[in-house]
């Protein structure tokens, strides 16, 4: 019995990729998690090599269930969201995990299908379809480009270095170039054919890797040293939930936030920050119509009080004057140290499905499910927005706009100082979520030289300098505040800020190559046979 059960596994070795997928996005919310992230190298490596002798049809089946377990213990955490209903944990992982599966599955076909048309091009082939759809997966309005291999290499800041060149895509690039290169060797190894090709491919990932983490150290040790504070500022980090009741709780919350803000302007902070959410009150639209409400005025006189500009969530408002409707947006309020609101910003890349769902009149039932686990139906912002603070320049990003490259690399070019992300993930009490999401923020400093700032409803709250590296941050989960220093001076020009993704505009041309020739040929056998 268990002899055959043993075989029966064996034979689906391909499922040893969903513990290892697992392992390699487990954020290091303990000593050791960080070198979990190691196995990212050699994640994919069982599912490659079972694949490589199977029928197109299979390869499908196989990397589509692989996908929908791997990424199922991966963001399970994002089955929170839905806690409040019975099953509503399920019903979310559900809707999320087999979307992002499809797209997984989907190019290991292509990459699979060119592959065995292109022998030869094997190892180049995958990693470039395979950022190519990781690209696919970051535009449109129901863009959730959060999965990216690349993210798992955080740990390694000299290698990630490289980011600065390549950005995100190139070093997704790199890992699953090693992990097809090692999967061909094994498959060599096994057939016993010709696996030199493979063994050279995976000396060169060795030898890119030692070059990128040379590169690192090089960048760390020519940047300049901190000279003195340009800029100070102070992050609040409430821990509360906004969305419990807030008509009743509002005053209580507030005195939260000006508790926390109190503490820290013992600091002398040049700017404070307030998360996501902080208020879910229409504070510049109220202001703008001459028609403020109580909470609204304390906001704006604690920010006169204090001398001190303040950053803050807040609901805004559209109003449609020939239908005579207003609509939500999900925005950040810069309020000045007069406590005048001097400018807004409205979300322009809303979560699909929590807080939008943009095809709703075409299926109603989805809007009456997202309302069901207390999603929202605001409207996205239409374009990026500059605050100015004094004579610094900001960009604000709400919640997972930081995980948009495009959308940073477009205000690094637009002349900003700094970037300001706010966030709330309050509803889930997993480290992981919080921890994943902070971690797009590093590669965003590194990609384009720029001081990050992170204020996190319930964490993660820190500084991140141009290099990546976390110069304050403080726990998780912890009502508390944060205050640090930006020398500003520091910021650096970037080959990505310059270049942008390269590494995916060659890749996409190599792949449009291949499909004429591969279309052209499957033409010509037609036109012979008739």
């Amino acid at each position: 019995m268990k002899i055959e059960l043993l075989r029966k596994l064996s034979g689906h070795y391909y499922v040893l990729s969903v513990p290892l997928f697992y392992v390699s996005f487990l954020t290091p919310v303990n000593l050791f998690a960080p070198l979990l992230s190691v196995f990212a190298w050699v994640c994919l490596v069982p599912l490659f090599v079972y694949i490589r002798s199977k029928l197109l049809k299979d390869v499908y089946i196989t990397s589509f269930i692989t996908g929908l377990f791997g990424f199922g213990v991966v963001y399970y955490w994002m089955g929170d969201f839905g806690q409040a209903l019975p099953y509503g944990k399920v019903v979310i992982v559900a809707l999320i995990v087999p979307c992002i599966s499809v797209f997984f599955a989907t190019k290991i076909l292509l990459a699979e299908y060119l592959s065995r048309m292109f022998p030869r091009l094997t190892m180049i082939l995958y990693p470039s379809v395979w950022i190519a759809f990781d690209w696919v997966q970051s535009i449109g309005t129901m863009a959730f480009p959060w999965n990216f291999l690349g993210y798992t290499q955080y740990p390694f800041i000299h290698f990630i270095q490289i980011a600065s060149i390549t950005g995100i895509f190139g070093i997704t690039f790199i890992i699953v170039f090693a992990n097809i290169s090692i999967a061909e060797l094994i498959q060599a190894k096994l057939c016993n054919s010709n696996y030199r090709p493979a063994l050279l491919a995976c000396s060169i990932v060795c030898v890119v890797v030692m070059v990128s983490t040379g590169y690192g150290f090089i960048r760390f040790k020519h940047h300049h040293e901190y000279t003195n504070s340009h800029l100070r500022v102070a992050m609040v980090q409430s821990c509360f939930s906004p969305w419990e009741n807030w008509t009743r709780n509002k005053y209580i919350y507030l005195d939260i936030l000006k508790t926390l803000t109190q503490q820290a302007m013992q600091h002398d902070p040049d700017i404070v920050v307030w998360s996501e959410s902080a208020t879910l009150e229409n504070i510049s639209y109220s202001y703008f119509n001459g028609n403020l409400n109580h909470f609204e005025e304390e906001v704006l006189a604690l920010a006169a009080t204090n001398r001190v500009p303040l950053l803050t969530g807040e609901i805004g408002i559209i109003e449609d004057v020939v239908k005579r409707r207003y609509y939500p947006q999900n925005s950040m309020v810069l309020i000045n140290s007069a406590g005048q609101v001097v400018d807004t910003y409205a979300k322009i890349h809303l979560v699909p499905f929590g807080e939008w769902f943009p095809y709703g009149e075409l299926f109603p039932f989805v809007n009456d499910i997202i309302d069901a686990f207390g999603g929202s139906n605001f409207i996205p912002g239409d374009s990026p927005r500059i605050f100015t603070i004094g004579s610094f320049r900001c960009a604000p990003l709400i919640c997972y706009e930081n995980i948009f490259h495009r959308l940073c690399r477009y205000y690094a070019n637009a002349g900003i100082d700094f970037y300001v992300n706010i966030t709330n993930l309050l509803w889930t009490e997993n480290p992981v979520g919080p921890m994943q999401h902070f971690y797009f923020s590093v590669f965003r400093a590194i990609e384009n030289g720029i001081w990050f700032v992170s204020a996190g409803n319930s964490g993660f709250t820190a500084l991140i300098d141009p290099y990546g590296r976390i110069t304050t941050s403080v726990p998780l989960m912890k009502k508390t505040y944060c205050v640090g220093d930006m020398d500003l001076s520091m910021n650096t020009g970037t080959v990505y800020r310059l270049c942008g993704d390269v590494i995916l505009y060659v890749a996409w041309a190599f792949i449009l190559v291949l499909c004429a020739i591969v279309t052209a040929n499957k033409l010509n056998t037609y036109k012979r046979k008739r």
